[in-house]
C-alpha cells in the first residue's frame, strides 16, 4: 500500500509462449530501483519531521523514538536495496532471455540521463553478466541528457501535473489524520501536508535502512490506503489518460517499440531518431526510465485504460489503475515478439510479469499479431498525437 513507493513484486505469474510459438525478441522498459526522495520532497519531508518533534509533549508511546531522532535520509540516489533489485532483474532477464543473444548480437541497453537510472541500467547489466557467469557483459550503449527532447523522460511543460486532485484526495483523507497526530503530539500543529509527508516516510526510510521504519508504526491500514489512493490519482492525472497531455509523453517510446518489432526506421513526430543510436537488428533491448514515463507509454498503449475516470473525493477499493502493480520501483514492462506457427509474428506484453489481455488488438487472450498491434497504435502514429505534443510547449 505504498503506491509507487512500493518495492517491486510480481503483479502476476509470468507465462511461457503459447504451443507454437517461441519468443524471437524482447523489449524491456524498466523504472530505476528504489532511492532516496528526490531533493525537493526531502526538504518538505524533513520539515515535517522537525514540526512533529517539535510538539510540547508526546502521549502515545509510537512517538517516544522521535525523543532522539534524527532526520538522515540522502536525496535522489539509488539506495542499496534499489542497487540490488536493478542487478536482481538483469539476472531473471538472462535467465528468460538468453537465448536471443550471441556474442554476434548483444542486447542494446539505454537510460534517461539521471544518476539513479543511469546507475539502475548499469547494476541491471551487472546481473546480466553474473547470470551469464561472465560469458556476456552488456554495456550501456546509449545515455540520453534530460535536457534534450528524451522518449525515456516525461517532458510536457503544459501537462498537468494533478496537483488539483491529489490536493482535494489529501483534504478527504487527511484531516482526521492530523488531529489525530496531532492530539498524540500536542503542540505539533500538523497540517494534511504533514500527514501525506510524513507517511511518506515510511517507505522511504524502510526501503534505504532495510528495517521497517518506526514512522510505519504511527499510521492505521486505513490510513495507508489512503496514501495509495493518492498515488494512484497522481499517476492518472499526471500523465495517464485525463487530460490529454498525458499519453502523448509516452508516443516516442511507442514509435521506437514498432519500429523493432517491424524492423523498420521509426516514423514519429514527437522526437527524432539516428540509426547510429537507434538500432533495428538486436532481438534484446532494454531501456531504463522513470515512472511517470512509464504511465505515459502504458496509456498511449491502450493499457490499463479504465472505463470511469478515478474520483478525486471517493476511492473505488476495486480499481484496477494501482500505481503498486503498474509502476513500484524497478517495475518493468516486457513487449514480446513471438514467431507462431500459424499466426505468424505476434505481441504479448507483461506488465511485472503480469499478462495484459490486448483486447484493442486480438481476442482478449494476451497474444495479438504484429500487424493488429501496429494498427491499434494509431494514436501513437497519428497527427493528433503531434498536435498533442506541440500544445506541450505553446
Amino acid at each position: 500500500m505504498w503506491g509507487q513507493y512500493s518495492p517491486w513484486h510480481p503483479a502476476g505469474a509470468y507465462l511461457p509462449p503459447p504451443k507454437g510459438c517461441s519468443i524471437t525478441q524482447a523489449n524491456i522498459l524498466q523504472r530505476h530501483g528504489a532511492r532516496f526522495p528526490n531533493d525537493d520532497d526531502g526538504i518538505e519531508y524533513r520539515a515535517s519531521v522537525k514540526r512533529l518533534t517539535s510538539a510540547h509533549k508526546f502521549v502515545d508511546s509510537r512517538l517516544d523514538f522521535l525523543q532522539d531522532y534524527s532526520y538522515d535520509l540522502g536525496e535522489d540516489l539509488l539506495v542499496p536495496y534499489g542497487a540490488m533489485q536493478s542487478f536482481d532483474a538483469g539476472s531473471e532477464a538472462f535467465e528468460r532471455y538468453s537465448h536471443l543473444v550471441s556474442t554476434e548480437n548483444m542486447l542494446f541497453v539505454r537510460a534517461s540521463g539521471k544518476r539513479r537510472v543511469i546507475d539502475s541500467a548499469k547494476n541491471w547489466t551487472v546481473g546480466f553478466a553474473a547470470a551469464s557467469r561472465q560469458r556476456y557483459n552488456p554495456a550501456v550503449n546509449l545515455i540520453i541528457s534530460e535536457e534534450v527532447n528524451n522518449t525515456l523522460n516525461n517532458d510536457c511543460p503544459n501537462a498537468s501535473d494533478g496537483s488539483d486532485e491529489m490536493d482535494e484526495w489529501l483534504s478527504v483523507f487527511g484531516p482526521a489524520v492530523a488531529k489525530r497526530l496531532n492530539k498524540a503530539a500536542p503542540g505539533a500543529h500538523l497540517t494534511e501536508k504533514d500527514v501525506y509527508n510524513l507517511l511518506a516516510m515510511c517507505p522511504f526510510e524502510t526501503l534505504a535502512k532495510e528495517h521497517v521504519s518506526p514512522f510505519c508504526k504511527l499510521f492505521e491500514e486505513d490510513d495507508f490506503r489512503a496514501f495509495e489512493y493518492h498515488g494512484d490519482v497522481e499517476k492518472y492525472y499526471k500523465t495517464g489518460y485525463p487530460h490529454g497531455l498525458g499519453r502523448v509523453q509516452g508516443v516516442g517510446y511507442v514509435n521506437e517499440l514498432i519500429a523493432r518489432l517491424t524492423g523498420t526506421p521509426v516514423r514519429d513526430h514527437t522526437q527524432h531518431n539516428a540509426s547510429l543510436l537507434f538500432p533495428l537488428d538486436r532481438a534484446l533491448y532494454a531501456d531504463f526510465t522513470h515512472e511517470n514515463e512509464m504511465v505515459a507509454v502504458y496509456a498511449a498503449l491502450g493499457l490499463y485504460n479504465i472505463s470511469e475516470p478515478l474520483d478525486p473525493r471517493e476511492m473505488d477499493v476495486d480499481r484496477e489503475w494501482v500505481a503498486s502493480r503498474m509502476v513500484p520501483f524497478s517495475a518493468r514492462m516486457v513487449v514480446e515478439r513471438l514467431e507462431c506457427k500459424h499466426e505468424g509474428a505476434a505481441v504479448r506484453i507483461f506488465v511485472n510479469d503480469a499478462l495484459q489481455s490486448l483486447g484493442f488488438c486480438g481476442k482478449g487472450n494476451g497474444v495479438c499479431s504484429v500487424d493488429k498491434f501496429v494498427e491499434s497504435q494509431e494514436y501513437a502514429r497519428s497527427e493528433k498525437s503531434a498536435e498533442d505534443f506541440k500544445r506541450c510547449y505553446n
